[in-house]
């Protein structure tokens, strides 16, 4: 008797694509169409905001908010250097003089009249943006800042997540089948793509958020957690366009499944490493850091660029497969969920499961054990 079973890619090796990289705020792209580009070759300068900062003169200084403007030493609009007088109020003898000064660079941008708060808007900072990879300059857009490269890549694919498509260096912060809280996030990991264990909690997001993580990668994730993030819908979306201001990717599936051993080992390969993540479509691109990798680039041509970008195709068909011993698989099921391993065995005739169910079964080999599945609960995998 055949038993079949669906077939389904995980990881991709040494493909060639293309990647976006975009200013970050208003600049200049420097790159040139043909251009052949390193890692560390700078392809555009562009002038960051640095956000601002409230201080409530009136507070600080003691006097009604309409009375604020008279003690200030400094006009709306003028640039202030950290620790320069801001305001001075001289209490007379009994009261003593209340001196104010700013705590950051910046300039003065509004005062409210009614609260007394003063905005100081922090003065832009220039930022370089890298290349990032081995590649050759595809296009360049000066009016929208962005540029696509054409490199080659290891690709994996997810099974679900949400996100728009964000770029960092790859920074793992646990080990495979730990559980990650908000411990874990760290505010110096600003910009980075984070790799998690097992499961990444609602708390850890909401700091990575706050820190300005770009993405995070993960084995498993809370079902209610990942409906919130994905729109109020618990289903698989590959072009839905949703985003919370980071992107997420589950390696495995819902609940604490440990990243598998073949994208756990290639995440390995890439920490410290430029890495750019489509959270919604589920894919994570790790660009080759080896300068060998431009001669497969020279000599790959990809379809043509369509209007407004790049296109994102969805990798996962829906392909069935016919099972055979010494296949790799992986358990879906509730239980061993996430665990790969070849195929030892497959019975031909049906076994009775503790739910009074029938069924046929397989015996999967794991890293750790032999364990017997439902046929219907593994996925042959790539």
């Amino acid at each position: 008797m055949k038993f079949s079973a669906p077939l389904r890619l995980r990881v991709e090796k040494d493909i060639c694509i293309r990647i976006h990289r975009n200013l970050k705020g208003k600049g200049t792209i420097n790159a040139l169409l043909g251009q052949e580009v390193i890692p560390s070759d700078i392809i555009g300068t562009a002038a960051q905001s640095g956000g601002f900062r409230m201080i409530n003169l009136a507070k600080a200084l003691q006097v009604v908010p309409s009375k604020v403007q008279k003690y200030m030493k400094r006009t709306m609009g003028q640039r202030i250097y950290k620790d320069e007088l801001l305001a001075y109020k001289d209490g007379g003898f009994l009261r003593g003089k209340v001196v104010v000064v700013s705590s950051s660079d910046g300039i003065l941008d509004f005062l409210n009249p009614k609260t007394g708060e003063l905005r100081i808007t922090f003065l832009p900072k220039k930022t370089e943006l890298p290349a990032g990879v081995y590649g050759i300059v595809e296009r360049v857009d000066q009016q929208k800042g962005f540029v696509i490269i054409r490199t080659q890549a290891n690709i994996v694919y997810g099974v679900f997540g949400t996100g728009r498509v964000r770029d960092g260096m790859l920074h793992i912060i646990s080990k495979r089948d730990e559980l990650v809280d908000q411990s874990f996030i760290s505010p110096k990991s600003d910009g980075q793509v984070l790799v998690g264990g097992s499961i990444v909690f609602k708390d850890a997001i909401t700091s990575a958020i706050s820190a300005g993580i770009s993405g995070m990668i993960t084995g498993g994730i809370n079902a209610k957690d990942y409906k919130n993030m994905a729109g109020g819908r618990l289903i698989f979306p590959k072009r839905m366009e949703n985003d919370i201001g980071i992107s997420v990717i589950a390696c495995e599936g819902f609940g604490p499944i440990p990243i598998g051993d073949d994208i756990y080992e290639i995440l390995k390969r890439f920490d410290g490493k430029y890495v750019s993540i489509d959270g919604n479509a589920g894919i994570i691109n790790l660009p080759s850091f080896e300068s060998s990798s431009l001669k497969k680039v020279r000599s790959t041509r990809l379809p043509p660029i369509q209007d407004g970008g790049l296109a994102t195709s969805d990798q996962q068909s829906n392909q069935i497969i016919d099972l055979s011993l010494d296949l790799k698989v992986r358990i879906i099921g509730n239980s061993y969920a996430g665990e790969q391993g070849k195929i030892m065995a497959i019975d031909q005739s049906k076994t009775v499961l503790p739910s009074g169910l029938k069924t046929f079964m397989a015996t999967i080999e794991t890293r750790r054990r032999k364990v017997q599945i439902p046929v219907a609960n593994i996925e042959v995998i790539l």
